[in-house]
């Protein structure tokens, strides 16, 4: 049973989604880090984000956790993919 809980636990904490630096037009760099429905105020203006398809896999495959599948995409849902500069009205 400690093993069961300890591998769910790593799973846990390594998710699939990985945070990205971009480059702005003026040359500064910043990092945009995946968010979820938990926490959308990470989500940055520019920034193209996609689904992350292995962390929706693995809230399928921990469903009985309950835990992990909030964890999973409450934090980590969407992934940063790329950058277009937001134009100034």
């Amino acid at each position: 049973m400690k093993k069961i809980l300890l591998s769910v636990c790593l799973v846990i904490m390594t998710g699939c989604a990985d945070e990205k630096t971009f480059v702005r037009s003026d040359g500064t760099t910043f990092v945009a880090e995946p968010y979820g429905w938990m926490n959308d105020s990470k989500k940055v203006p520019g920034v193209e984000y996609d689904v992350c398809a292995g962390n929706i896999v693995w809230s399928i495959v921990l469903g009985e956790t309950v835990i992990a599948p909030v964890l999973f995409t409450g934090l980590a849902l969407w992934e940063p993919v790329s950058y277009v500069e937001p134009k100034e009205d």
